[in-house]
């Protein structure tokens, strides 16, 4: 595992602990009040540490003060995701149709025990910090709740500098990592397409609009985009996702409703995208004579990383990790840490967790990762802590 912390080494039982009582128990959401109480309450035996509750509803943060020097932000996302776990291990979700199966656990654990080992050496530190701990990354917007919040808003008292933000991913194998130049999340938006047409009896379909044709010519036609209207070396992601429609065989339905996801990282991209989308649904009303209803719902913007940030983020992660493969990608996934580098230069990187016999990916039933990845995931928040504040 090269050269991981010997102080983070002495804790991995306990991080091992942390993670499994939060994986055991998955929250969802801002309804965060086991995973808020385990926070607040291990930072809150810190010394040195100052502990806010409450921000953006059910985010926490923990402020390790210096009375001079710049301020940095490292954030940890705490929310699981609606998924029924498959696996079989001792710490298996005891929640129904709940798991954490992004990380999110791990996620808190690496971040809490950095957060102890730096509060030891806090006399040495030539400026502050803020350890984030943030809900409702998996859909609703909690890093916006935490910015905003009108009491503590995550980003001042004192003013934050620089924004740092980690997650695992098992497509990289451990010890490597993804950190981007630039993109490293990109714009995740929604489109809705409800298609109405005339219901009636399969017997006399010519006395009806079927909604089922039109939606099905709808899907062609968006699968044809990024082959046809988008520069080959673009990377954009269209997926329709849902299509649904009618109740029984015998009858042609009123209506059909189709949604689905755009993933993309330049604007223009994005506005090629939804301008075809819409250009093909005012075409089907024409051919099919139905009535379409379009809408396109944005979801998080890109995570651009900056090149200070990212170079600093680097350089900490090869001393734990010489050997790493430092790969300059941009994956194809939303992630709320866009809103902190929207405010802050910032750095947010992938970290491998992937393993021959941990091989599913995020938001999978099936995932989980082995827990030593950790020790390099606390190890690395420690080693940028020391880079940046002393």
């Amino acid at each position: 595992m090269e050269n991981i912390n010997s102080h983070v080494l002495e804790l991995f039982d306990e991080m091992k602990t942390i993670r499994r009582e939060i994986h055991k128990n998955p929250e969802l959401l801002y309804e965060l009040p086991n995973t808020t109480s385990l926070v607040t309450t291990y930072l809150s035996s810190l010394s040195g540490v100052e502990v806010y509750s409450q921000v953006g509803r059910s985010g926490v943060i923990g402020v390790l003060k210096s009375d001079g020097g710049p301020c940095y932000l490292l954030r940890a996302d705490m929310d699981a995701l609606a998924i029924q776990e498959e696996n079989n291990v001792e710490y298996k979700s005891q929640i129904q149709g709940r798991m954490h199966a992004c990380g999110h656990d791990a996620h808190v654990a690496m971040l809490l025990i950095a957060a102890k080992v730096i509060s030891n050496f806090r006399e040495k530190l030539k400026g502050s910090l803020k350890f984030l701990f943030q809900p409702a990354e998996e859909g609703e917007f909690g890093a916006q709740a935490m910015i905003n919040d009108p009491l503590y808003p995550a980003l001042e008292n004192p003013d934050v500098e620089q924004v740092y933000g980690l997650h695992i991913t098992a497509s990289e194998k451990i010890g490597d990592v993804l950190i981007s130049s630039k993109y490293a999340s990109c714009y995740s938006s929604y489109f809705y397409i409800d298609i109405i047409g005339k219901g009636g009896h399969a017997s006399t379909p010519h006395l009806s609009i079927d909604p089922i044709h039109a939606g099905a010519h709808i899907v062609l036609d968006i699968n044809t985009i990024l082959s046809k209207y988008v520069d080959p070396q673009t990377k954009a992601s269209i997926a329709v996702t849902t299509f649904h429609s009618g109740e029984v065989f015998n009858a042609i339905p009123h209506i059909c409703k189709i949604s689905g996801t755009i993933r993309c990282f330049e604007p223009e991209t994005k506005e090629t995208i939804e301008k075809r989308i819409t250009n093909f649904c005012r075409g089907s009303e024409i051919s099919f004579g139905c009535e379409i209803k379009l809408e396109f719902q944005n979801y998080y913007p890109p995570t651009i990383n900056s090149p200070e940030p990212s170079q600093i983020a680097g350089n900490a992660f090869k001393k734990i990790c010489p050997g790493a493969n430092i790969n300059n990608l941009s994956p194809l996934i939303g992630e709320d840490f866009s809103y902190f580098t929207e405010k802050k230069p910032g750095c947010f990187i992938m970290m491998g967790c992937g393993d021959s016999q941990h091989t599913s990916h995020l938001h999978s039933s099936t995932f989980d990762f082995d827990e030593r990845a950790m020790l390099i995931g606390a190890s690395y928040w420690v080693e940028l802590v020391k880079d940046i504040l002393t």
